[in-house]
């Protein structure tokens, strides 16, 4: 059986307006204004903290780690407090994953808190179908290193070995598609990305809603869509 690997936030669920949103809250009360570029180009795929790094520094503001640290704080309370009122999945994520379950060994390779998941997951009742879960609380260096990834495979190989070749990942950023190419995992790009993000991965989908079960069987087993 093969290996799916899959991001959460922005394959099975739709946090990105609620990550923007959370990181402009943040960093307003420092003086500084997060425009989109700013963030597509920094900021989505990472972290909280290394998103706020990263929009500080391409902002111009210096690397102070009591204002990080402080920004970081912010940004995660004022995305808990979004996701409280109301979170949509992404269009055809919970339909990829029940449809890759039976077909598959079935994984989320994270940049979300373990806390976040597992409540989502839970209320969309597919907690049960991931063999692996690898979250920003576990203490491995985060996306764009492939040490996200070497640990999940690592973690999937105590029940049965798995090779780098013989997975597949779904990110919906550069730094998720960049972190599973360095753990040599095949990588689906997803979403309304740059042109110069996409060329990275090795196969892209605008969205996931719509897409057929032999494409995504024919993607698992190695084939090209």
């Amino acid at each position: 059986m093969q290996v799916v690997l899959m991001e959460f936030e922005g394959i099975l669920a739709d946090t990105t307006p609620h990550r923007i949103a959370a990181l402009r809250d943040a960093l307003s009360l420092d003086g500084l204004s997060l425009d989109d570029e700013t963030w597509t180009e920094h900021c989505l795929g990472l972290a909280v903290e290394s998103s706020v790094r990263a929009a500080r520094r391409a902002l111009g503001a210096d690397d102070d780690p009591t204002a990080v640290e402080l920004a970081r704080l912010r940004a995660e309370r004022s995305f808990t407090l979004r996701m409280g009122r109301g979170l949509l999945m992404q269009p055809g994520g919970l339909a990829l994953v029940q449809a890759l379950r039976t077909q598959a060994r079935l994984a989320l390779v994270t940049r979300a808190s373990r806390r976040d998941v597992d409540f989502v997951l839970t209320l969309a009742n597919v907690a049960d179908a991931f063999t692996c879960v690898v979250t920003s609380d576990d203490k491995v260096e985060g996306k764009p290193s492939g040490a996200p990834y070497l640990l999940a495979l690592e973690r999937l190989s105590r029940t049965a070995p798995v090779a780098p070749g013989d997975a597949l990942s779904f990110e919906d950023s550069r730094p998720g598609i960049r972190s599973a190419c360095a753990a040599g995992v095949r990588s689906v790009a997803v979403g309304p990305l740059p042109v110069h993000h996409v060329m990275e991965a090795d196969t892209y989908f605008p969205t996931l809603s719509g897409m057929t079960f032999d494409e995504m069987r024919a993607l698992v087993r190695g084939g090209h869509s």
